[in-house]
């Protein structure tokens, strides 16, 4: 008869496989507690997304006021620069530019921000490794920090940005650029718009989940912050 000592296996300490919804209380509660830093990341990507909406929705109000054919109004676009014949007014290279650089600093920020609130958690972080959080829940919780500030923030700056074209397109045109405004393409680009601010907030908060989830328990427990 075996000896059911010598072959017994030797057991492994067991990790907590936490569920999403802990992680998500635990990326409220940061966001609540980090109030002022997240505030200012969100005011980075709410412009950029604004400025995004602001752009797309200007082209196409600018799309529907050339296909009235009013004289009042073309006289307007005329002075404005835009070619009455092609129908079309289009994005200026600048305004993709524009657009574009906007963006990237928004990615940049985001992963700044980020990055510090793991500077800042080192500790907590550790603990939570310490308690049998695995790496994979370590991201989660960042990428729905992430997936959060994203959202709000877009959702807010592409609003700003669609409303705030509406009333300057009022100004300079009158009453009819807002009765004839698109609005079903309006609200399809500040979804569009809201899409891409998220996405680009999940993404660049991909690099500093990575550099939490990496970290060494024992390591991080260590670090005086």
């Amino acid at each position: 008869m075996p000896d059911p000592v010598r072959h017994k296996q030797p057991t492994r300490g067991k990790q907590i496989r936490l569920p999403a919804s802990k992680a998500l209380s635990i990326a409220v509660e940061s966001l609540r507690v980090r109030f002022g830093r997240s505030l200012i990341t969100s005011g980075s990507i709410a412009l950029a997304c604004a400025f995004l909406s602001f752009v797309l929705s200007n082209h196409g109000i600018l799309k529907s006021l050339l296909a009235l054919d009013d004289p009042a109004v073309n006289f307007i676009l005329q002075k404005k620069g835009i070619d009455l014949e092609s129908g079309n007014p289009g994005l200026a290279a600048r305004e993709i530019w524009l657009v574009t650089t906007s963006m990237v600093v928004c990615l940049v920020g985001v992963s700044n921000a980020l990055l510090m609130s793991v500077t800042e958690r080192i500790k907590e972080i550790g603990t939570m490794k310490c308690l049998g959080a695995l790496d994979g829940f370590i991201v989660k919780l960042f990428l729905i920090e992430a997936l959060l500030l994203g959202t709000f923030s877009s959702f807010v700056g592409a609003s700003l940005g669609a409303v705030a074209c509406l009333s300057v397109a009022a100004v300079e045109f009158g009453s009819i650029a807002v009765l004839k405004a698109p609005f079903g393409n309006l609200a399809a680009n500040a979804a569009m718009t809201m899409a891409m601010g998220t996405v680009l907030s999940v993404l660049a908060a991909i690099y500093p989940s990575l550099i939490a989830a990496r970290m060494q328990p024992v390591d991080a427990m260590r670090k005086e912050v």
